[in-house]
């Protein structure tokens, strides 16, 4: 009986330090000479590949000489519903670029933008909802980074705050 006290103390206390941290990385960076934002999207190729998953898509393979031919339609048609961008009140599509896999073959850059997007001389109000993997990892975290000419600021979105919104100044 006391062995079994044991062991299960011992691996108890593994499982509280052994929990998965998820994290993607997300750039808005306003190009003045191009009036386009660019979005540059680090995400975990497994994060992506389990998330398009559980929405019935089969293995997709990413990176590899077999990844499925629809690969980026799955892509696109997931962040299109999971990040959000909404400017002076009027909702903005992005359009696909392309997609990278890292040196590290565990993440890939997603390559997205907004074409004709001139900022004016006024304050700009910009809403963002950021869902990426919410729904499947507790510990979420989805960090952007807004680089709007002078103005940098990071949001962190998690599973309690998937909207903010903040006031872009010229």
């Amino acid at each position: 009986m006391k062995i079994s006290i044991i062991i299960f103390t011992i691996l108890f206390s593994f499982n509280l330090f052994a929990h998965d941290y998820h994290v993607t990385h997300t750039t808005l960076y306003y190009n003045s000479n191009t009036g386009e934002v660019e979005i540059t999207i680090k995400v975990a190729i497994e994060d992506l590949e389990r998330a398009l998953e559980e929405r019935g898509v089969k293995k997709l393979k990413i990176g590899t000489i077999d990844e499925n031919k629809k690969t980026d339609n799955f892509i696109i048609n997931y962040f299109t519903n999971h990040l959000k961008i909404i400017f002076n009140d009027l909702p903005i599509s992005y359009k696909w670029v392309g997609k990278e896999i890292s040196d590290n073959l565990h993440d890939m850059y997603l390559y997205f933008e907004i074409s004709n997007f001139h900022q004016n001389d006024k304050s700009s109000f910009l809403q963002l909802e950021n869902t990426i993997f919410i729904d499947m990892n507790l510990n979420q975290n989805n960090i952007v980074l807004i680089d709007f000419e002078d103005y940098q600021h990071n949001l962190i979105f998690t599973k309690d705050q998937q909207t903010q919104s903040i006031f872009i100044k010229p």
